[in-house]
């Protein structure tokens, strides 16, 4: 199983964070159908699904944005958890552990792929492999300085380790 996070992992976020903060929902639904998935993350969600592998979200955010990008590429993605399902988040493990169960997995057969600090103490409470995306990050340093289990700086070099461990 592979939980991504939505905002600047699978889609660039960056023209909405602004009213994502001030917590301009309507605003952001708005944009959404301008926000654009980063190179080579729509074949890499196909190929993962192409392989059975259980995909999931787990973001901060309300889950109403990725669920519109979801329709909108048409993206195999049923488990989304949004701001509401957890009480508690990262660093705390509630929604990776979440996630993991609605998908009936194992902690330890289960890949989160993000880029925030706080998400690699998630990652390791949780027992799930934590993987840094650095493709989303004009300065990467901070990521690098979590030192996740496996850090990429293309989807392309993500695919490939994600297909083959898969």
């Amino acid at each position: 199983m592979v939980i991504f996070d939505f905002d600047l992992t699978l889609v660039d976020t960056q023209s909405v964070e602004a009213l994502r903060a001030a917590k301009r929902r309507r605003s952001v639904m708005i944009q959404a159908p301008r926000l654009e998935a980063y190179n080579g993350i729509h074949e890499l969600i196909r190929e993962l699904d192409a392989n059975d592998v259980t995909l999931a979200i787990a973001t901060k955010s309300p889950d109403m944005v990725p669920r519109f990008i979801f329709k909108q590429y048409k993206w195999p993605i049923e488990i989304v958890l949004g701001c509401h399902p957890a009480r508690r988040w990262k660093p705390d493990p509630e929604a990776l552990l979440l996630a993991v169960r609605s998908a009936g997995a194992m902690p330890g057969d289960a890949f989160h792929v993000r880029i925030q600090p706080e998400d690699k103490e998630a990652s390791r409470a949780a027992g799930v492999t934590a993987i840094g995306a650095g493709w989303g990050l004009a300065n990467t340093r901070c990521l690098e300085a979590w030192k996740p289990d496996h850090l990429f700086m293309s989807v392309e070099k993500k695919r490939e380790f994600l297909v083959d461990v898969l």
